[in-house]
């Protein structure tokens, strides 16, 4: 056993008769730690956190979590380990329009049952991310920055072992994206998690353990 928490061995995805989008990806990630994956639009970096999270499957090759193969889970323990292991924050928040932030924070615990544990647990992390005022507000009472934040509490909510983030700051100007830039380290330090996230700033990408650029459907 090598301790790592994810390991990628040569990973390849094909789209249709499309030429391979990955070409043999091998990816470490150890306990806590936090990569970036920079890289030219279109060159697969979603792709690839897709495959990581469960949302897709490789054609070839084998991607495994905590030392277990996630291609071979059925369907229900797939999206058990969507739900519990991997938190996901996207470039855009996908905040239901008619939740509060608290209800939408909360959307991720409802198969489980535990709705006291859960409240208690987004009412928390609200109040982390600097929403402790605004836990009734609907999305379109909340900024960009704020509705971006809500996000990163439904990803935490689990309390996931990963969490992969594709351009998180994007949609934001740049004091908003720094912001959350720095919550996101705070939080990866705070809850113990890994954390990948794909980005084009390479301001961004320097701020985290280590910078992997995705070409030619590898990582170098």
């Amino acid at each position: 056993m090598s301790g790592a928490l994810l390991e990628l061995s040569k990973v390849t995805k094909r789209y249709g008769c499309d030429a391979e989008v990955l070409t043999g990806v091998d990816l470490t990630i150890q306990p806590g730690e936090r990569v970036s994956i920079v890289g030219a639009s279109g060159c697969g970096k979603s792709t690839l956190l897709n495959l990581i999270g469960t949302m897709d499957r490789p054609d070839s090759g084998s991607i495994l979590f905590n030392g277990a193969d996630t291609s071979a889970l059925n369907p229900a323990e797939t999206a058990r380990f969507r739900n519990e292991s991997v938190g996901f924050v996207f470039q855009l928040h996908h905040l239901l329009p008619q939740c509060s932030a608290l209800e939408n924070a909360m959307i991720p615990t409802l198969v489980n049952g535990r709705s006291r544990e859960a409240r208690e647990r987004a009412l928390y992390l609200l109040d982390r991310v600097g929403l402790s005022g605004r836990v009734s507000h609907r999305p379109g009472q909340l900024s960009g920055g704020e509705r971006q934040r809500v996000a990163v509490v439904r990803a935490l909510i689990n309390r996931p072992r990963l969490l992969l983030a594709d351009e998180p700051t994007g949609a934001l100007n740049r004091g908003a994206a720094d912001e959350l830039m720095t919550l996101l380290l705070e939080l990866n330090r705070e809850e113990n998690l890994s954390m990948i996230m794909v980005t084009h700033s390479d301001r961004l990408a320097g701020q985290l353990d280590r910078a992997l650029v995705l070409e030619n459907g590898r990582l170098q």
